[in-house]
């Protein structure tokens, strides 16, 4: 019982720690703020009952990453068969290492930005939300994913080069500068 206390309340900290990161990584990856808060309470509620399974061979922030990462596609593979397309909005900013501040001039483009990462691949979308906007590097996205560094660093790639295709057929040139 007195584990339970301790465990609960650990998940709680967790929460606190990193909610906001959480909330921001789904809200990016599914760009549904209706249910972005459903999905971080979510992965707190498979972080603490998978609490025993974690081995601390990553940090507890990777380990929730790649719980928010199983939710998400998930969500994403349900929403493809139910043909539900969100529609990114920034009503609100949410903090991050990434400064939307100074973007606020441009804010059209910034928005024309991310409903083009919304567009990409699930894959793509991923990466380039952990390594551009979340500024994790290869091998801490590699450990949140599952995957090899050389595998993110070529869908990095790939997803840039997606991302550049699809700004400059839309008319977008400023890709790179604004990642």
């Amino acid at each position: 019982m007195e584990l339970n206390i301790d465990k609960r309340q650990l998940v709680m900290e967790w929460y606190e720690l990193y909610y906001d990161d959480m909330y921001r990584f789904i809200w990016l990856m599914l760009g549904d703020k209706q249910c972005c808060e459903d999905f971080v309470h979510d992965t707190f509620v498979r972080a603490y009952t998978a609490y025993d399974r974690f081995d601390h061979r990553s940090s507890v922030k990777t380990w929730l990453f790649s719980i928010a990462k199983h939710l998400v596609l998930d969500e994403i593979r349900k929403r493809k068969r139910n043909k539900h397309v969100p529609v990114l909005s920034f009503e609100k900013e949410i903090s991050s290492s990434f400064n939307l501040e100074k973007y606020i001039e441009n804010k059209e483009a910034v928005n024309q930005l991310f409903t083009s990462i919304q567009q990409l691949k699930p894959n793509y979308r991923m990466v380039i939300i952990l390594m551009k906007v979340e500024e994790y590097s290869t091998k801490e996205t590699a450990n949140i994913l599952g995957w090899s560094e050389v595998k993110v660093r070529k869908t990095l790639s790939r997803a840039l080069q997606s991302l550049r295709k699809r700004n400059t057929i839309q008319g977008g040139e400023q890709v790179e500068q604004s990642l």
